[in-house]
């Protein structure tokens, strides 16, 4: 997704690794752009464009609508957020759920990340469709605590505008939450401490090769007896698609006073004008127009160690892949809070940390020349768990927490061709017992493979940018979310499994304006169009054993070079109350 002027392109190697070529001195052959062209006219009339095919069930009562914005206008706004202040009614509410709905008008324009942040704390996490409307939610029952009386939300999507190459775009953003009366969940939260807040006060910050890692000084307040992290993350400029790059592995460390305290592995997320930006019209891929599998790291234990510490995050392999590419353009957007349970009035006495041991792994890039291409693998796994008793003034919490994970990537590639696969597991268990009774359960995995061939002949001078391309890609995706989590506090359990998988079998050809030297493109012509897009999901949704399950089918196909909106040639949709 395009993060300041355009779309960016992973590089692919195509010679030494070690050896980049100069952009702007000799013509590299690029394999995948990201692209924008304007939409034509739809087929069929849904009620929106695009949507994602996981789906909350509310429950049957009606909800009290809060307008947080209708029709906002996003320009050529950069970071700068639209601020509106809302006031929340008082009352008990078993579920919040937020809509984010946008609209593209007035011109081409790439997809762009879409955050809405309340009082500086991340609580959606999206993108938006490049044409015509799109539609997702969020699940804030979380952040009840948080949503009360006067809240300051802030809706950022990131737009950017140059007639000088027809990007004249703007969205309109509508965001609303909706409050369902009933019976408040057990055990949420009631502190919420934003992480990496910016100037424009909410909680954001880029790495890259220059600044790989970026630290903060907590102060977390007396009285917490649990500490769950969560945050949020997305790779942008060159490692837009960094599960393509040379090193292909990426993850997020944290650590609290030095000491891991957890890894994120990073989804694969395809952005409407990725790869193939014909292939998400109208049916787009996992965890685009909004995240929705949620990984939480429990701190708890390590209160033990400070109630002052210095909370550090890290994305490995990024100064390898500058250093093998040449480009400092490997970008990494985070956003992330902590969420407390405290009693000011029951003060932690004394704590010991019982357990701590951890190992990361990583085996490094390794390659092999052969006469068709090279060979890419890479491979590690990490181990992590801590213990802790915190004895407070009245009562005490004992806590445990195990992760571990691995990921292997495997390439092989020359100038016109990339087979790639990555895989990636992950698992944590806690538990919590004393003053609160709580568990968590993950159990996640993200396998993505890809098959492509790509050719692009520059057609005018590539010396000087813009310049003109002739360009042709095939190929297919393979992409698989399998999540379960279950979250237990006091009573109240929480329980969702879900197994999303998407395909797609086609490409395009056609002329390319290349507007930036990393390969980012505005679509002149074109000339063929073919692609079928599946995706399928099966979703288990329960509140101490009851709940629903869902069933999605969708296909979208692509077949025009006239009307690239493509359009549905099967949907199916169903909830099962249980």
């Amino acid at each position: 997704m395009m993060r300041w002027l355009v779309l960016l392109i992973f590089v692919v190697l195509t010679a030494a690794p070690a050896v980049p070529a100069s952009f702007s001195h000799s013509y590299t052959p690029r394999l995948f752009f990201n692209v924008t062209a304007s939409s034509s006219v739809l087929r069929y009339d849904p009620m929106y464009y695009s949507f994602e095919a996981y789906g909350l069930h509310p429950p049957n009562v009606t909800p009290i609508e809060v307008v947080i914005a209708r029709n906002a206008a996003v320009t050529n706004t950069g970071l700068a957020p639209i601020i509106r202040k809302v006031h929340i009614p008082a009352g008990n509410y078993s579920m919040v759920l937020l809509n984010v709905s946008v609209r593209e008008t007035d011109g081409a324009q790439f997809d762009r990340a879409a955050y809405v942040f309340a009082n500086g704390v991340p609580v959606f996490w999206g993108s938006t469709q490049e044409i015509l409307n799109s539609t997702a939610e969020a699940d804030l029952t979380l952040f009840e605590n948080l949503l009360k009386g006067n809240v300051t939300f802030q809706i950022v999507i990131p737009n950017y505008i140059d007639k000088s190459i027809n990007i004249t775009g703007i969205y309109e953003v509508n965001a609303t939450l909706y409050l369902y009366p009933g019976a408040k969940p057990e055990g949420l939260p009631n502190d919420f401490i934003p992480l990496f807040v910016n100037s424009m006060n909410y909680s954001y910050v880029v790495l890259n090769p220059s600044r790989p890692s970026y630290s903060q000084n907590i102060t977390i307040p007396n009285g917490t007896y649990r500490d769950l992290l969560l945050l949020y993350e997305e790779g942008g400029g060159l490692d837009e698609f960094w599960y393509t790059n040379e090193p292909a592995t990426r993850s997020i460390v944290v650590r609290y006073d030095s000491l891991i305290a957890g890894v994120l592995n990073p989804f694969e997320t395809i952005y409407t004008g990725g790869i193939d930006l014909f292939a998400w019209r109208p049916v787009t891929s996992i965890n685009t127009l909004s995240f929705h599998s949620s990984y939480f790291i429990e701190l708890t234990p390590l209160l033990a160690l400070s109630l002052h510490p210095t909370l550090s995050v890290s994305v490995t392999n990024l100064r390898e892949a500058s250093s093998l590419s040449g480009s400092n353009a490997f970008d990494w957007d985070l956003a992330g809070v902590l969420l407390l349970w405290n009693n000011p009035s029951n003060p932690m006495i004394s704590a010991k940390l019982t357990k701590y041991g951890s190992s990361f792994m990583d085996s490094a890039p390794i390659f092999q020349g052969s006469f068709s291409g090279t060979y890419y693998q890479e491979d590690g796994h990490y181990v992590i768990e801590y213990g802790a008793i915190l004895r407070f003034l009245h009562g005490e919490e004992t806590s445990f927490v195990r992760q571990w994970g691995s990921f292997q990537a495997f390439q092989q590639f020359n100038n016109y061709f990339q087979y790639a696969e990555l895989d990636e597991s992950f698992h944590e268990v806690s538990s919590n017992r004393g003053i609160i009774n709580a568990s968590l359960n993950y159990a996640i995995s993200y396998p993505i493979r890809m098959d492509f061939v790509a050719f692009s002949t520059p057609i005018t001078s590539p010396t000087a940018i813009p310049f003109n391309v002739s360009y042709l890609q095939n190929g297919s995706i393979d992409l698989s979310l399998s999540y379960f989590s279950q979250y237990v506090i006091d009573g109240y359990n929480f329980t969702v499994s879900m197994k999303e998988n998407e395909s797609v079998v086609g490409g395009f050809s056609g002329v390319l304006e290349v507007i930036n030297q990393y390969g980012g493109a505005v679509l002149v012509s074109l000339t063929s169009n073919n692609a079928m897009t599946t995706k399928a999901l099966t979703a288990l949704n329960l509140l101490n054993g009851q709940g629903y399950k869902q069933s999605f089918l969708a296909i979208g196909l692509q077949n025009s070079t006239t009307n690239t909106s493509g359009y549905l040639i099967l949907y199916h949709n169903n909830y099962n109350i249980i």
